[in-house]
């Protein structure tokens, strides 16, 4: 059922596809993104020295997160970390086309 004036967006049922997600999710900038995975990967423990990471555009408005520059941090929680970053940032988020 689609939307009427007087119904609110939110009410409207979700459709399944790239359409549906992109509409849940906030676009953002390749340069805003990047900010933003690489403060909340330094948020973790053992993570605070990561100074590198590459965003890598996926198809559509998909991406995914990888760290280039460990630092001190072991590489194996690095990669534990920007996983958990990247499935939280695409929850979220959606690359500018």
């Amino acid at each position: 059922m689609a939307p009427t004036k007087n119904e609110p967006a939110e009410t409207a049922p979700l459709r399944s596809g790239t359409a549906a997600a992109r509409n849940r999710t906030m676009a953002v900038s390749y340069n805003d993104l990047r900010r933003m995975c690489l403060e909340a990967v330094r948020q973790w423990p053992g993570c605070e020295s990561i100074t590198g990471i590459q965003i890598i555009r996926g198809a559509s408005w998909k991406f995914a997160v990888r760290v280039t520059l460990y630092g001190t941090s072991e590489k194996r929680v690095a990669d534990r970390a920007i996983r958990c970053v990247e499935r939280e940032m695409s929850r979220h988020f959606h690359l500018l086309e």
